[in-house]
């Protein structure tokens, strides 16, 4: 009896151990204004990038259930060379799991957009509803921003 005992506590507090303290579930839509308001004060970048991050950010949203991310980017018009051309959107829905968190962060993955392999993001919590993902790049072709793209849980 002594050890059935000591098994249920000990399974109790793994569980308890790997319980998220953030969660994800809800509706984010980026932060144009915080993000542009980090990137104007922290990021070395020309004009014409500035100009075009303004006009990215501000428009996704992601929305997760338990398991499911669906993330919707619409059609948008940014800066190319001088002028307004038009950006096309996107719309996907993939099961996404979560893979560490604590008090300030959640670090998930799911299939990367238009590939087949899963890559990791990090959520930093600055509030209950408030999150940056770190917009930098490893990888090759990409440019590494050096910046933060803030979202706001709206629902």
């Amino acid at each position: 009896m002594k050890s059935l005992l000591s098994f249920v506590i000990l399974v109790a507090i793994q569980s308890s151990a790997f319980a998220c303290e953030r969660s994800l579930v809800g509706t984010w839509k980026s932060d144009g204004q915080a993000t542009m308001a980090f990137v104007k004060e922290h990021s070395k970048i020309q004009q014409k990038t500035e100009d075009f991050l303004q006009a990215m950010v501000g428009h996704m949203t992601l929305t997760f259930s338990e398991s499911e991310l669906h993330l919707v980017m619409p059609n948008i018009h940014v800066p190319v060379a001088g002028h307004l051309r038009p950006f096309a959107g996107s719309e996907e829905r993939k099961p996404y799991k979560v893979l560490f968190c604590n008090e300030s962060m959640v670090v998930w993955s799911a299939k990367r957009s238009f590939g087949t392999t899963d890559t990791a993001t990090t959520f930093n919590f600055v509030g209950p509803n408030t999150v940056w993902v770190y917009t930098g790049s490893t990888e090759p072709g990409m440019p590494d921003l050096h910046a933060r793209e803030y979202f706001q849980r709206i629902r």
